[in-house]
């Protein structure tokens, strides 16, 4: 796995088999342990992220999504390891924990069943979004964040629509589980990009003239974003290497129909360009502009540090 926590005495641990487990800090003995997968290996899930205490929570996630594993993100209660609160990438509001009024995209309400709607049939049942990446916590504002993974299945041309929320920032109230506001990076994901890159909270960062306390991720599709991480406000989205190709530009139009969307460049869309074509030369590769090698901030500098593959 990714890393262990410490809270209150106990280590956490996260086992490949989705088990979570609280070790005594001081005999190592099992205090607790917990069953976070769904079913017995046999869909696929395992347990690679790392887990994160915040107050009296443990925060987890699973991952799983290229064998049809829907992803989750789950709480549990530090003490005892029972189950605080669990919200699902896909699905009805109930179990996304998405209030359709109150949790925005890009500054407006998403509606009644957001995780259901860009799904064709049952498909979100198997659609992916696995978490198996790294979370962020704002003390001051209670939320943690994280991205979701690519959507299944694999193929595109199985899965019409945006397939939300898959590939997606997400911020979530860390008592309730409720989300906050939601970013989707890349829609309809056909380059398995995962969004499950770290995000990087940075205190009065200047934007466009003005001070925010933000989100930065570097996601595997080649664009860096900064979000105000209080409000979900896209702020900034822009290639860090100049040599991707798979999309143009996000759009920066709040009044366009295409705002916060990559503009995808057909040629290097397997949906697009059909299922007879074989697409070739795309940039960045499967495995990104960054993958799974962290970056870092300077206050000292102001400037971001990033490890980058060139495929």
């Amino acid at each position: 796995n990714r890393g262990v926590a410490y809270g209150d005495g106990k280590i956490i641990l996260n086992q490949a088999d989705t088990t979570v487990v609280a070790l005594d800090a001081k005999t190592g003995k099992v205090v607790w342990s917990v069953k976070n997968g769904e079913t017995d290996g046999s869909k696929g899930e395992s347990g690679t992220a790392a887990p994160m205490v915040v107050k009296d929570k443990v925060i987890i996630g699973v991952s799983g999504a290229e064998f049809g594993v829907r992803g989750w993100t789950a709480a549990y209660n530090l003490k005892d390891g029972s189950l605080a609160w669990k919200a699902y990438s896909t699905g009805p509001d109930a179990e996304t924990l998405i209030d359709p009024e109150k949790t925005t995209h890009l500054g407006k309400p998403v509606g009644p069943d957001s995780g259901i709607n860009t799904w064709e049939g049952e498909q979100w049942k198997t659609g992916g979004g696995t978490t198996w990446g790294w979370f962020a916590y704002d003390p001051k504002l209670n939320l943690v964040y994280y991205g979701t993974g690519n959507p299944s299945t694999w193929n595109p041309v199985q899965r019409p629509g945006d397939n939300r929320w898959s590939m997606t920032l997400m911020a979530r109230d860390a008592d309730t589980g409720v989300a906050k506001w939601l970013y989707q990076m890349t829609p309809h994901d056909e380059w398995d990009y995962d969004g499950v890159n770290e995000n990087i909270l940075v205190d009065g960062m200047e934007v466009n003239g003005a001070k925010h306390d933000v989100l930065v991720h570097f996601d595997r599709n080649g664009f860096a974003y900064t979000m105000d991480r209080a409000s979900g406000e896209l702020l900034v989205a822009k290639k860090y290497d100049p040599t991707v190709n798979w999309a143009t530009e996000v759009n920066m139009d709040p009044n366009s129909d295409q705002y916060g969307r990559p503009q995808v460049v057909a040629k290097y869309s397997t949906q697009q360009n059909g299922e007879d074509t074989n697409t070739t030369g795309v940039c960045p590769a499967a495995l990104g502009t960054k993958d799974q090698q962290p970056a870092t901030y300077s206050p000292k500098t102001g400037l971001f540090y990033v490890p980058t593959n060139h495929v």
